[in-house]
């Protein structure tokens, strides 16, 4: 039963990719493993290359990422048995820790719901070789090139993205990416990031409310009270909106 549950769980999903598979050289399929370092060593090489295909699903990613190749087009080409590169060595560990984390740590829960949930590679990488919550990856793309390449980046990663369960497009990450540049002090690229948000989220009050937030901030008043307002067009009921336009406009 373990070794069934440890081909599940890379095979449904992926970790930091590829194990150690190894063919015969210039063979695709291989006639036989070998260089196996976490897998059982008699496992079946139908069910190994099944389990590839789903690290590739689960990382966006293709073979080359952790196999070396001397021609990427051609799978026999491939050295599956080197372990020349990072990223396989780094796959091994990720294993390791869905592994343990499924029979080691999750076992341990006194309640669990039926069927038992468990760590796959999807879970973290859901269709991304590295996975970070795209605030990070915006954040970081400003600190590298300001504020043209903080939406530059963010515009490309929902055209390639949006849908998927890669990245959440939705109404806080953004907010937050500019809430931080409020705090530093830098308004103007704060309010340029809110107003992006209520480019993609024109139905969003809380969008429009953030991005009022940000103009006040910012001095400016009269959008300040366009966004308030714009907000409370979508959702009337929102009192933190019509509070501060009553603050702004006491008496109106």
């Amino acid at each position: 039963m373990r070794r069934l549950a440890l081909i599940l769980l890379v095979g449904a999903a992926g970790a930091s990719l590829t194990s150690p598979a190894a063919a015969q050289a210039g063979t695709f399929p291989p006639t036989k493993l070998t260089n196996l370092k976490f897998f059982p060593k008699d496992m079946p090489v139908r069910a190994l290359l099944d389990t590839m295909r789903g690290f590739t699903r689960a990382l966006g990613v293709r073979c080359a990422y952790c196999h070396v190749a001397r021609d990427t087009s051609d799978l026999a080409a491939y050295d599956f048995a080197s372990d020349d590169k990072a990223t396989k060595r780094k796959a091994r560990v990720m294993l390791a820790m869905a592994a343990d984390i499924n029979h080691k740590y999750l076992t341990r829960l006194p309640e669990r719901v039926t069927p038992a949930a468990g760590v796959t590679c999807i879970t973290c990488h859901r269709g991304v070789s590295v996975p970070r919550p795209i605030e990070q990856i915006v954040e970081a793309a400003y600190a590298a090139g300001g504020a043209d390449s903080a939406e530059a980046t963010y515009r490309a990663l929902r055209q390639r993205y949006y849908g998927r369960s890669a990245y959440d497009f939705g109404e806080t990450p953004l907010a937050e990416v500019a809430g931080d540049l409020r705090a530093q002090g830098k308004m103007a690229d704060a309010v340029r990031l809110y107003v992006l948000n209520t480019t993609f989220l024109p139905t969003s009050a809380f969008a429009h409310r953030q991005a009022a937030a940000g103009y006040l901030a910012a001095g400016d008043t009269a959008q300040a009270i366009s966004y308030f307002e714009k907000a409370l067009t979508i959702d009337p009921n929102d009192r933190q909106a019509r509070q501060a336009l009553q603050r702004i406009r006491p008496g109106q």
